[in-house]
């Protein structure tokens, strides 16, 4: 995706609402000065359609061909739905805990032995919940080398996934989309200051 076009859409997400400044607690029980709402775009076609294909565009930097398309739930279900639908690659998405009815799968659709398989999600934090994923596609026989969110929040996710033989790319990190409010005047100085003190707390992130 050119950079234009991200600067464009890292905008559009914010007046959206799709990035809030406050007081937030996270899935991993920190508490962060940020959040990050991807969720709220299904409800803005145009506007979710270009956030996925800025995943599509970030997808073919990776130099590999893909059997598979997997969502983590819930976030990564609708993002990965439509990669599916404008790429042709067939789609499953990963379950955050088994059920304990019905057939009582982790992953949902048809995965064949051996098929190669991109995990989607929305944002990156600890990595944990695509570990979690990669784990259970694993097990029903797919192979995971990679991952793809939209947003690395450089809290040490793409060391922890490197660690569990996990290559992780993002679309952008929180950084970069830091700079693209500030220098278009959507945050205000103490605002940005103060997520940048927050993102020191986790500079031990191995880019």
């Amino acid at each position: 995706m050119i950079e234009s076009s991200l600067e464009e859409l890292v905008k559009d997400i914010y007046l959206a609402g799709g990035f809030r400044i406050g007081e937030f607690k996270l899935t991993s029980g920190g508490v962060s000065p940020y959040y990050v709402d991807l969720r709220i775009l299904v409800s803005r076609p145009r506007l979710f359609e270009r956030l996925v294909d800025s995943y599509i565009s970030r997808m073919r930097t990776i130099g590999e061909d893909f059997d598979v398309i997997a969502g983590v739930e819930t976030a990564g279900i609708p993002i990965a739905t439509l990669i599916s639908h404008k790429t042709g690659l067939p789609m499953v998405y990963v379950r955050s805990a088994e059920r304990e009815h019905g057939t009582g799968k982790m992953v949902e659709g048809e995965l064949e032995d051996g098929n190669r398989v991109v995990v989607i999600d929305d944002v990156l934090t600890t990595g944990r919940s695509i570990e979690g994923a990669v784990k259970a596609i694993s097990m029903a026989g797919g192979r995971v080398q990679y991952a793809l969110v939209f947003l690395d929040r450089l809290q040490n996710g793409v060391k922890r996934l490197r660690e569990a033989g996990i290559t992780a790319y993002s679309v952008i990190d929180v950084k970069s989309f830091l700079k693209i409010l500030f220098e278009n005047m959507l945050i205000r100085d103490p605002e940005y200051e103060k997520i940048t003190r927050y993102l020191e707390g986790f500079s031990s992130v191995e880019e």
